[in-house]
């Protein structure tokens, strides 16, 4: 029988109601923190004033400064921002037309790793007070956005300037993003050491030598871009410059813990407020056994069937086809739909967002888990807490993110997305894969290193 497709999905310049709604939201909580910070000026002690300050930037100021906590009334706003952020920048991405692709995903998850890493630089007391608090949760991810929208607006301007194509020019503004990166971050920890402990130990070529393998990265990776599209290869290529400059910081910072151990100056170990122990297996248990359990599943049982969607037409499992909407598609009776319904389950599960988003997940459980109950740790975030104390034990945290990854599996397996709605759908597994990833990569990198 022939599909039933007596309508059509909305066009791509078109917003649906609620993205409509979660623009305005968005606005109006973006213009509210803007008036907040003017009135510090202009009407010093006023109540937005005083609900921004305790609220929200006393628990990022005492972060910047040691471990701070969240509370109950900024969990619940940055919960909200993120989904208003999701929905709106999906909605504005397909304005533009930009792209909604694998590559989209991969450009875009070094910065997860950017940000956790820039994390535990902050952790360790390395970055200066002007540069400390942006690298403090969940300034980093606002940060880390500002970058990326950088960074995307700078490769299509590049882009441009390419008459015969070859985005040369967007490979030199990669070099130059990260370049900039390295000097930001050189200058800081320069200012960060001076009058502390660190002053005469921390030696900063690693840092220097790691700007110098990002740009041959960057150069080395140029050839490998061209089904990329401009912003996808400046994202990916500033992105993984970005994280191989910050792991730069930490390298200096364990060759200073490493040496001060071996030479028995326990004083100024515990003077700089940090343990000597370094424990690289916490990687092993938080990040690749995960990544080596998803893997078989994903071999023997996902890919198999994915290969048969593609031999029948359906390239990406769960997304409509364009110009069908979703309630054509629950009422047609083809092979179309029956192989999407009777296969598309199952081969979901190696969609990169898909796994990305459950290994994130697993990831972050594992790590709390061990965190908490192995090396001392404490419990900063509100939902976390309670979670805990409700088990008993960090590990039941850990069995609820490990659930939490199979309710993220059931809800991509089960969701069929018009095509107008695949930037929502990629960034929607882009802040699952986030809000589970970074934090899990940040405590696994912390527990590694001893910070």
């Amino acid at each position: 029988m022939d599909a039933v497709r007596k309508s059509e999905s909305l066009p791509d310049n078109q917003l649906s109601w609620w993205e409509k709604v979660s623009l305005w939201c968005l606005g109006i909580i973006i213009l509210v923190t803007v008036l907040a910070f003017i009135s510090q000026t202009l009407a010093p002690g006023n109540a937005l004033q005083g609900i921004l300050d305790t609220y929200f930037l006393d628990p990022i100021r005492d972060e910047s400064l040691a471990d701070g906590s969240y509370n109950q009334i900024n969990t619940m706003a940055y919960n909200v921002t993120l989904i208003l952020s999701v929905i709106s920048i999906g909605a504005i991405m397909r304005w533009l037309r930009m792209p909604a692709t694998e590559c989209t995903i991969l450009a875009l998850i070094p910065w997860v790793f950017w940000a956790a890493l820039g994390e535990v630089v902050e952790d360790a007391s390395l970055f200066g007070a002007g540069l400390q608090p942006w690298f403090v949760s969940p300034g980093i991810h606002f940060q880390g956005a500002l970058w990326v929208v950088v960074t995307g607006w700078l490769s299509v301007v590049a882009s441009r300037a390419d008459d015969d194509g070859g985005r040369s020019w967007v490979t030199g503004m990669s070099i130059g993003m990260v370049t900039f990166q390295g000097f930001l971050f050189l200058t800081s920890l320069q200012d960060g050491r001076i009058g502390t402990p660190m002053e005469d130990h921390l030696n900063l070529w690693p840092v220097g030598i790691a700007g110098l393998l990002a740009t041959f990265f960057i150069l080395a990776s140029h050839p490998m871009m061209e089904r990329w599209t401009a912003v996808e290869q400046g994202l990916f290529q500033v992105g993984i410059g970005g994280c191989l400059v910050l792991y730069g910081c930490l390298h200096a910072y364990a060759s200073m813990m490493s040496g001060l151990e071996v030479s028995g100056d326990l004083a100024t170990i515990f003077a700089i407020d940090r343990t000597p122990e370094m424990n690289l297996e916490v990687l092993l248990w938080t990040m690749a056994l995960p990544a080596v359990i998803l893997l078989f599943p994903i071999i023997y049982l996902s890919l198999p069937v994915r290969e048969k969607l593609l031999r029948r037409g359906i390239s990406v499992p769960g997304l409509l086809p364009p110009g069908l909407d979703l309630t054509s598609y629950e009422n047609e009776r083809t092979q179309y739909h029956d192989d999407m319904e009777s296969l598309a389950g199952l081969a979901v599960l190696s969609s990169p967002i898909v796994f990305l988003a459950i290994y994130g997940q697993a990831v972050d459980g594992i790590a709390t888990g061990m965190g908490l109950e192995i090396y001392g740790y404490t419990e900063k975030h509100v939902l976390s807490a309670a979670v805990i104390e409700i088990f008993g034990s960090a590990y039941g945290f850990t069995v609820l993110k490990v659930a939490l990854g199979f309710v993220v599996w059931w809800f991509y397996a089960l969701q069929r997305w018009e095509y107008r709605y695949r930037h929502l759908r990629i960034l929607m597994g882009l802040a699952l894969m986030t809000v589970g990833l970074a934090p899990g990569l940040r405590d696994a990198f912390r527990m590694a290193l001893g910070v």
